[in-house]
């Protein structure tokens, strides 16, 4: 364990090569025995283990960065913008197995607004848009994964025009607001804010705000407490959030603003989440072990999903930094697709994770991979814009290798186990 963590002080610290170090980050891994055989590591807010003491049971956490600056804590709080999606993607799965909601039915019958959707095709010569009607339904299990038509303003270059003649209002205000689409539903991959519009969905059906929803369907049923929309409903949260940076030219700069709006009024479930890397192990691990979910909803998450995967099959239209933020460490010449809840890689990544994982990201360099397959499941945490940054794709790479070296090793003693018992 040593020698990773010297790498990952290497990797944060080093500017040879070009490279471009990191300021604070907190690592996370667990597998399917790492919580119950030892729940009460969770309260201890600086530890940093791998269990060795059972054979198969992983679990690590350690936080990375100058005492000086700031705490080392691993119970330090974080904005997980839209890591937030997949708590969200639980909760509507939930609905969906107490046939509340339905993946396939058209989304309408709950959510209004998106009652006989429009495109829109483009703007006339005084700049006022112009639609045509959708001959598609928008469903859920479009919305999910990301191939409704809608998306968001920063995505699509006609979307960005609608967004400038309009003001350019906030982002948060745009998720709602923007009541149109961008091509006919189910014709293409195009991120968007289709969970928040879940997320909305949950509500209407449960009669309940969408936290106060998690805290009683997800949270409290693996044991997660620290955990929030609202910061200021949770000042003992607010106390320990980490601080924020902006990669400049001339270096890092704390960032003194808030890096999402605070206080907020609305649960977003596609990316207003405040809360520690323990607590989203604890959620992934609950998806693991299937605590959460039932074992079908749980097999067609990590299934592709996407009638078309335009969108998809052409990284290299991305920019590196977006295509860091969709793809995280899958490498990009690797075919793939998108499940209930992140990207789904098709094929096993050698060293790494199996085929049919599922990853996704958040804007200010939060990660999180799940490993059906395998059983394991890594969460990367920081406080850094601008998002898809290399240098953390880096560290999040060499992480992962690390935990499935890891979970070779274990697997060795848990063999070993077993033949000296033989015996």
């Amino acid at each position: 364990m040593a020698n990773f963590e010297e790498r990952v002080n290497l990797l944060r610290l080093s500017f040879e090569n070009g490279k471009k170090p990191l300021p604070r980050v907190t690592l996370g891994a667990v597998n399917k025995d790492g919580i119950e055989r030892h729940p009460t590591l969770f309260s201890d807010s600086k530890y940093c283990l791998l269990t060795l003491i059972n054979p198969g049971s992983l679990h690590y956490a350690k936080a990375f960065g100058e005492a000086s600056v700031e705490s080392t804590d691993t119970d330090a709080v974080h904005w997980v913008a839209s890591s937030t999606k997949l708590v969200t993607t639980v909760a509507v799965m939930q609905c969906v197995e107490r046939g509340l909601l339905d993946l396939d039915a058209d989304i309408a019958n709950v959510l209004p607004e998106w009652k006989n959707p429009r495109i829109l095709t483009g703007f006339d010569e005084n700049d006022n848009p112009t639609f045509r009607p959708a001959t598609k339904p928008i469903t859920l299990r479009r919305m999910l994964t990301h191939s409704s038509g809608m998306a968001y303003f920063f995505m699509d270059p006609l979307m960005a025009r609608y967004h400038e003649l309009q003001g350019k209002p906030p982002v948060l205000q745009t998720l709602f607001q923007f009541q149109f689409l961008l091509f006919e539903p189910g014709e293409r991959w195009m991120y968007s804010p289709g969970i928040d519009w879940a997320g909305k969905a949950v509500e209407r059906v449960t009669s309940m705000k969408l936290g106060e929803y998690l805290q009683r369907h997800v949270f409290d049923v693996v044991s997660v407490k620290d955990a929030t929309f609202h910061l200021d409903q949770r000042e003992d949260l607010r106390a320990r959030k980490v601080k924020a940076w902006v990669r400049t030219d001339q270096g890092l700069q704390e960032e003194k603003n808030p890096l999402c709006q605070d206080p907020i009024a609305e649960d977003f479930g596609g990316g207003g989440l405040y809360t520690t890397v323990n607590e989203m192990l604890k959620i992934c691990h609950g998806i693991l072990t299937e605590k959460l979910l039932r074992p079908e909803t749980v097999k067609e998450m990590f299934q592709p999903q996407l009638e078309n995967v335009l969108g998809l099959d052409k990284p290299h239209d991305y920019a590196l930094a977006s295509r860091n933020a969709i793809w995280n460490t899958v490498p990009d010449d690797m075919f793939v697709d998108f499940g209930i809840g992140g990207l789904v890689n098709t094929s096993r990544v050698p060293g790494r994770r199996e085929a049919y994982s599922l990853t996704w990201s958040g804007k200010p360099n939060c990660y999180w991979w799940i490993d059906i397959k395998k059983g394991v499941a890594g969460v990367y945490l920081s406080q850094l814009l601008p998002t898809g940054d290399q240098s953390a794709i880096e560290l999040l790479n060499e992480f992962e290798r690390w935990v499935y070296s890891q979970l070779d090793d274990l697997e060795g003693l848990a063999k070993q186990s077993v033949d000296t018992s033989s015996r």
